[in-house]
C-alpha cells in the first residue's frame, strides 16, 4: 500500500527499528531538534541517534532546519526563548507525520503477515521454525530470550480481537 509520501520499504524499515521509530516520534513532539538533545530525551546513544536522523533525512521523513536561530515556538522542547544554532537541527516534515499515522497494528499485519504474528500463540513450537523466529525478532515481537515483547502482545491481542489470529 505505497502512497505518494513514502513506499512500503520505508515503512518496513521504520517498523523494523523501534529506536528509529522512537526518534521519529520524538521529532514529532519536538518539531525541531538536534541529535544530542534527542539522545537525552530518548535515552538512545548519541551515535545511533545521529545515524537514525541521517537515515530518516535520506528517507525524506526529516528535513534539515535551515534558519540561523531557533525560537521556542518552533522547537517545543527548547529551554530558552531563542538560541543560535550550534548543531545540525532537523525537523519532521509532512512525510514523517504521515508515516507515524501509518504505524498501526493493521500495517504490521499487512507487512509481516498474520501467520507470522499468529505463531506467537505457539511459542513451544517456534524453535522448529527459525525463519519465523528470525522475522519476529527482526520486528521486535520477540526478544533475545525468545520471550514475547510488549509490542508482540499488543499485536497478538489486536489480531485475536479482529479475528486475524486464531490461538
Amino acid at each position: 500500500m505505497a502512497n505518494e509520501y513514502f513506499t512500503d520499504e520505508v515503512l518496513l524499515e521504520v517498523l523494523k527499528s523501534p529506536e528509529m521509530l522512537r526518534v521519529l516520534r520524538h521529532m514529532h513532539l519536538a518539531k525541531v531538534d538536534y541529535a544530542k538533545n534527542t539522545s537525552r530525551y530518548t535515552e538512545i546513544p548519541l551515535m545511533r541517534v545521529t545515524d537514525y536522523m541521517k537515515r530518516l533525512h535520506s528517507m525524506r521523513l526529516l528535513d534539515i532546519y535551515e534558519n540561523t536561530s531557533i525560537k521556542r515556538t518552533s522547537a517545543k522542547l527548547k529551554k530558552s526563548a531563542e538560541v543560535h544554532k550550534h548543531h545540525t537541527y532537523y525537523q519532521i516534515n509532512r512525510n514523517g507525520d504521515i508515516l507515524l499515522k501509518e504505524v498501526t497494528p493493521e500495517n504490521y499485519f499487512r507487512l509481516i503477515g498474520p501467520e507470522v504474528i499468529g505463531s506467537l500463540c505457539h511459542m513451544e513450537a517456534i524453535s522448529d521454525f527459525p525463519d519465523i523466529k528470525e522475522k519476529l525478532m527482526e520486528f521486535n515481537l520477540l526478544d533475545q530470550d525468545s520471550k514475547i515483547t510488549e509490542l508482540g502482545n499488543e499485536l497478538l491481542k489486536y489480531g485475536k480481537s479482529k479475528q486475524k489470529v486464531r490461538c
